[in-house]
């Protein structure tokens, strides 16, 4: 059964990860981001955050609302998609940003400032999406 309390926080954590990122989306030039490693460390970190809140959710919802049994973040959105919690679109952006997030914790590969800033500018969207098709299954 799904815990609301977990269910809670975590859309807690999304929304002020979110938030913290839109901020950054207003404030910052595409110069004064790229000319501060400290202002690309703190939004590489918000991603991170943003996106490891968002797995954990699903994580706890696929594990208990539909029995999923694997710790592969990536196949906990798929399924929440399969089982209609949230869109195909929603669910394959979430993916790629867990391939970024990979990147960003874990130094898989380099880290692209421009490519860093273009999500800052494009891809945010997907955490409200994400947290209303969530709240929208929990209150069903």
């Amino acid at each position: 059964m799904v815990d609301d309390r977990t269910v809670s926080i975590k859309l807690e954590q999304i929304q002020q990860f979110y938030g913290e990122l839109c901020e950054q989306r207003e404030d910052l030039s595409e110069e004064e981001f790229l000319d501060s490693t400290v202002r690309q460390r703190a939004v590489e970190r918000m991603f991170e955050n943003a996106i490891q809140a968002s797995t954990d959710l699903a994580q706890h919802v696929a594990t208990q609302a539909f029995g999923y049994d694997d710790d592969s973040a990536k196949g906990a959105v798929k399924r929440l998609a399969r089982e209609g919690v949230v869109d195909e679109e929603t669910a394959a952006t979430l993916v790629s940003a867990v391939g970024f997030r990979n990147v960003l914790a874990h130094e898989y590969g380099h880290v692209d400032p421009v490519e860093v800033y273009g999500l800052l500018q494009t891809e945010l969207s997907v955490y409200e999406a994400y947290s209303q098709q969530i709240t929208a299954w929990i209150r069903e």
